[in-house]
């Protein structure tokens, strides 16, 4: 006989039994699910009571093999969940890089799209800067022309002209500078 068969005979809850026999009631909860072992104490105290002989050791030997073969049942569902576990992980993590890529994906799009939008007006500029650099070298082409052309002629008092490029020849041989 066994704690749960012994309590059904008498028509007893488990808290009610736990009172007569000063436990738990979860005690007796874990004692008849195998959680729990039955103890020499309260074999004997259920004997004492009830006048009834609780099998100890093969009470004891079926809950241990109840026990074993629940504990197996569970190692397969640990094993079970822990491989759903990894495809969920695996799946996950796959997913991530996916994500990832495809962020990265819509980042260089972006980039390239501004790079795009702006190139027109980088060209507009360097065309802008190219249009004023030309500009600037036509005025001072204009200038240095002028400058040439501006060409100072004397009229000499010993009849003749005489041009400033022959005046500076001449400073040149007599080795001495003069300035206008």
């Amino acid at each position: 006989m066994n704690i749960r068969e012994l309590r059904e005979k008498n028509k007893l809850t488990q808290t009610a039994l736990a009172k007569s026999l000063g436990v738990s009631s979860n005690a007796i909860s874990a004692i008849e699910s195998g959680r729990l072992k039955l103890s020499e104490k309260l074999s004997g105290k259920i004997k004492e009571v009830y006048g009834e002989i609780i099998e100890k050791e093969v009470y004891n030997e079926i809950i241990e093999a109840e026990t074993k073969a629940g504990k197996k049942s569970a190692a397969k569902k640990v094993k079970a969940a822990e491989k759903k576990a990894k495809t969920v992980l695996e799946t996950a993590g796959a997913e991530a890089v996916l994500d990832a890529e495809k962020k990265v994906e819509k980042k260089t799009r972006q980039r390239k799209a501004k790079v795009q939008a702006a190139k027109p007006a980088v060209e507009a500029s360097a065309a802008a800067v190219t249009a004023v650099a030309a500009s600037l070298e036509n005025k001072i082409e204009k200038k240095t022309r002028r400058t040439k052309k501006a060409n100072i002629v004397i009229q000499s008092p010993m009849g003749g002209e005489i041009t400033t490029d022959t005046i500076l020849e001449r400073i040149g041989e007599a080795g001495a500078s003069f300035l206008l």
